[in-house]
């Protein structure tokens, strides 16, 4: 089958998103997304792309549901303590609140209503939500790589990121691209603002006395076993939650 022209700039625009993570972030770090964001949105206009904006509840709802149970049970198990709130847990808060929103939105914008949608139109939802998580689970290599985790705490983290991104991709598909932003901003907002469980500065401690292959050691969550499992019980849940409502793919 011949390679479409939407297909080919989509995978061009895939290593060009590659490029920005693997070498111009640990130049400029968290300026390097506002790029990003303006990329994305040249590619969307460019090719055209029907972004839907859809609502934010669902993916917000699934985000504090499922870290909420992930941090549930590593606390009730003994692998992490939580501690009491930090003196500037409300700069921490609020630089927190900039930071994902940045993040979540420039992510979003390059995978679910670039990547995703461009191969989606092409391929259909299925090999779409596939092919986009396996990309965004490669992503975060470079991310492992500097904090230094080992080969089976890696893995882990790539089934946990696939299977994030499979959950983004059908949040974005039936429910728009505010529903895959909320998810990833709460996500992400719970796990490295809210409470220290990750490289950044969270405004509640915790530390972690249990096994790596529970708490995710520096890595975070997502290197846990106990996430993997979570995501992808979740991404068989909101599968099945969109199919049983028989919901068909927002425009």
């Amino acid at each position: 089958m011949r390679l479409s022209l939407k297909l080919f700039v989509t995978l061009f625009f895939y290593l060009f998103i590659a490029l920005m993570v693997v070498v111009f972030s640990a130049i400029g770090g968290i300026f390097t997304y506002p790029i990003i964001i303006l990329a994305s949105l040249i590619f969307i206009l460019a090719l055209k792309l029907k972004v839907p904006r859809g609502r934010p509840y669902i993916g917000a709802v699934a985000a504090i549901v499922s870290m909420g149970l992930v941090i549930g049970t590593l606390a009730l198990s003994g692998a992490i303590a939580i501690g009491p709130l930090k003196d500037n847990f409300i700069d921490i808060l609020f630089i927190g609140i900039v930071i994902q929103l940045i993040v979540s939105l420039a992510e979003e914008l390059s995978f679910r209503a670039s990547i995703f949608q461009g191969l989606s139109d092409e391929l259909g939802i299925a090999p779409a939500a596939l092919l986009s998580a396996a990309g965004f689970a490669v992503l975060h290599i470079p991310s492992m790589d500097l904090v230094g985790i080992g080969a089976s705490s890696g893995l882990i983290a790539m089934g946990t990121i696939f299977f994030a991104g499979i959950v983004l991709a059908l949040l974005y598909a039936y429910g728009g691209l505010f529903n895959a932003i909320a998810f990833h901003f709460a996500w992400n907002y719970i796990e490295y603002n809210l409470f220290n469980l990750g490289p950044l500065e969270g405004a509640i401690g915790v530390s972690k006395p249990g096994p790596d292959i529970l708490t995710g050691g520096a890595f975070g969550p997502e290197a846990s076993a106990v996430t993997l499992a979570v995501t992808a019980v979740l991404a068989i849940a909101i599968w099945l939650y969109y199919s049983r409502a028989r919901k068909a793919p927002v425009e």
